[in-house]
């Protein structure tokens, strides 16, 4: 499960970034479809911060809300409807630049990357990503559309490193 969460956040990171390093803060909303192979699909919805050079927090409003923080290769999940928190290391760090920069052209408005053996499309017009669709490691496809970009917004470094409430079960991985 790490591995699939690590995939998504380090590709969807990626995508938002109009050029590797086109902004200083960015915060955008995310419609997420995961489909499996018998052809049911699970959307989750939120909003993606970003934040130079490897700051990342994706907040999860439905179907159920989720925190994930990174910071380069640390990442820490909160799931209230739990109460429960798992930090753990990424083998991966979310480093949105590196990802841009193995990403190579296959079309107009369009990029692949390769990582861990696993392809990466990207759609995207002259001003912003629109689309990330890849397929993970239990071969469901996963499609990410973006909206909304706010580019250079201040962001407190608190924001991606959230406290964890009293009394919540905390899993180190």
């Amino acid at each position: 499960m790490r591995r699939v969460l690590t995939m998504f956040y380090l590709t969807l990171g990626a995508a938002i970034a109009q050029t590797p390093i086109d902004f200083t803060t960015l915060k955008q909303s995310f419609v997420q479809r995961v489909t499996n192979e018998q052809n049911q699909t699970l959307v989750f919805t939120g909003e993606i911060w970003l934040k130079q050079p490897n700051f990342a927090r994706y907040d999860y409003e439905k179907p159920q809300k989720k925190i994930v923080a990174a910071r380069g290769d640390r990442i820490l999940i909160l799931e209230p409807d739990l109460e429960q928190a798992t930090r753990f290391k990424s083998e991966i760090a979310l480093n949105i630049i590196d990802l841009w920069r193995r990403s190579y052209v296959v079309g107009d408005g369009r990029r692949e990357a390769i990582v861990r053996n696993q392809k990466i499309s990207i759609e995207h017009t002259d001003a912003a990503i629109t689309k990330v669709y890849y397929a993970d490691d239990l071969d469901n496809f996963v499609e990410i559309i973006l909206s909304d970009p706010k580019r250079d917004e201040p962001i407190d470094d608190d924001v991606f490193a959230p406290a964890i409430p009293n009394g919540w079960d905390v899993i180190a991985q």
